[in-house]
């Protein structure tokens, strides 16, 4: 049903606009909707503008509604005429489907802007809702695009200055926050900005409740979600694919729709330290008409292994982004007979996440090899076991380096020494001594198609900074370090 607004049951007869979240709103969509309609509280006054949630809300949000509903400008779906909305905003959505019975609201305002924070392919069927206005741009949260405009109202230094300068109330200033932590992790994902940072060091300044924050900002699993992860946990299908680990499972609830379940699915990744989770949930509604939610969640490693959960839920027009979204499917849809059993439903939802899973693995690139990462062997500075230890200490200082392999001259693989080695060789009187007397023969070596997580487990493992790649003959062909790990995840610009 129409998520719940201030009002009654009957039609208000009004000109108005209207700012739409999508299906089963999240802190960033609710907090996006009530930033525009604050936005045209000033730059469209001539009328009213209401928020509405025309299919539901999760349980964060709903917890925070049930406390502030009353401090919004948040109106119940069925209080409003479609024949009297002017303009209608639409905020962290492009799908007419993700709009439940609003839908048709789009074709009938006479402006319709859509605010978002990441690109949709049309031409996947990612989008078809076609906007007068549309503000895009590419940061953590679609609130921040808002908050961004807000604040140039507010008479900041260098913005356009106006008659009355708008002020927010704790509550807004709040809600904002809320929504700018949740689509950012907390400024921790990948997708995060500088611009979400500032959005939210200035709703900090101007009356966000840190206490407030805290008390609606985390998710509280239910007794039933409970019950649910648990089950989760002993069902989850567990796998390796080219380096990360996938986990996926379907839980057949056996009645109504169970929510929050978005939050069980980051518990999973959590707790089963997976790199990517397909949870399914097959429930029922009050006409017996089974759906099959699909929700997926992954971490920042798999995202940058081209992971695109969006992608692959846009398939059953489904929501969200690239480490985070979800699809909720009609079953029964295909061919079923109309009288399917439970046990053809459940065929069914499985055939779902099969081809999720397919398509997630075939999203995953090969994993990198030792060849493809190494410094080659011409270009690393080693040692001969015949070199003294002085000549060891004035190569590794002139080069700046802390380890160096010893070779021999057919460049056979021998052993290591670490800087601490020629120092208490020269210290001790000792520097003429040849590094063969010195050097450590314990090496950690593998091959050259080595594959990257190997190399990763042995790097984390070990007591050494670096893998030694060898041919068949124990030659020395490079090094793998710490460095070429991490500039293959590409974390650092510098690096």
């Amino acid at each position: 049903g129409g998520g719940g607004g201030g009002g009654g049951g009957g039609v208000l007869s009004e000109r108005c606009n209207v700012v739409l979240t999508h299906a089963n709103a999240d802190f960033d969509s609710l907090a996006g909707a009530v930033a525009l309609a604050k936005l045209w509280s000033v730059t469209r006054p001539e009328l009213p503008t209401h928020v509405v949630m025309p299919r539901g809300v999760n349980p964060l949000v709903s917890r925070f509604l049930a406390y502030h509903k009353h401090l919004l400008p948040v109106r119940g779906f069925k209080t409003i005429a479609e024949t009297d909305i002017c303009g209608l905003g639409v905020v962290d959505c492009h799908s007419l489907e993700r709009l439940g019975p609003a839908g048709s609201w789009v074709h009938a305002a006479e402006h319709v802007t859509v605010v978002d924070h990441h690109a949709v392919d049309h031409q996947a069927g990612g989008g078809d809702i076609k906007p007068n206005e549309l503000l895009l741009e590419e940061v953590g949260s679609a609130t921040t695009v808002l908050v961004e405009r807000l604040r140039a109202l507010a008479g900041e230094p260098g913005a356009a200055a106006t008659a009355a300068p708008l002020e927010l109330t704790e509550t807004e200033a709040t809600l904002f926050a809320l929504g700018i932590r949740a689509d950012t992790g907390q400024l921790t994902f990948p997708a995060t900005t500088p611009r979400d940072a500032h959005a939210l060091a200035w709703l900090m300044d101007h009356g966000v409740s840190q206490s407030a924050v805290a008390e609606f900002g985390q998710p509280r699993l239910s007794a039933v979600q409970r019950d649910l992860l648990s089950q989760a946990m002993d069902e989850m299908r567990l796998a390796e694919h080219e380096g990360l680990h996938i986990g996926w499972t379907v839980l057949n609830t056996g009645h109504g729709f169970v929510t929050g379940m978005a939050a069980v699915a980051t518990e999973l990744l959590q707790l089963l330290a997976c790199d990517v989770v397909l949870l399914g949930v097959l429930h029922t509604n009050a006409k017996e008409q089974p759906f099959f939610s699909l929700i997926g969640r992954c971490s920042a490693r798999a995202e940058g292994r081209a992971v695109d959960l969006q992608a692959i839920l846009s398939r059953w027009k489904g929501g969200g982004h690239r480490a985070a979204a979800a699809a909720s499917i009609k079953l029964r849809t295909r061919e079923a007979p109309p009288h399917a059993g439970e046990d053809d439903v459940l065929e069914e939802a499985y055939g779902v996440m099969q081809q999720a899973v397919s398509m997630l693995v075939n999203q995953v690139p090969e994993q990198a090899r030792a060849a493809d990462l190494m410094t080659r062997a011409e270009h690393v500075s080693a040692c001969r076991p015949t070199d003294t230890m002085e000549e060891a200490l004035a190569l590794m200082n002139a080069r700046r380096k802390r380890t160096v392999p010893v070779l021999a001259e057919d460049d056979t693989l021998l052993g290591f020494i670490k800087y601490r080695d020629p120092i208490k060789a020269v210290g001790a009187g000792k520097g003429g001594q040849q590094v063969k007397a010195w050097m450590r023969r314990e090496l950690l070596t593998v091959e050259p198609d080595t594959p990257f997580a190997d190399m990763e487990a042995l790097l984390l493992e070990g007591d050494t900074g670096r893998l030694h790649v060898v041919d068949d003959d124990h030659r020395l062909i490079g090094l793998v370090s710490r460095t070429d790990i991490l500039r293959h995840y590409a974390l650092y610009r510098g690096i």
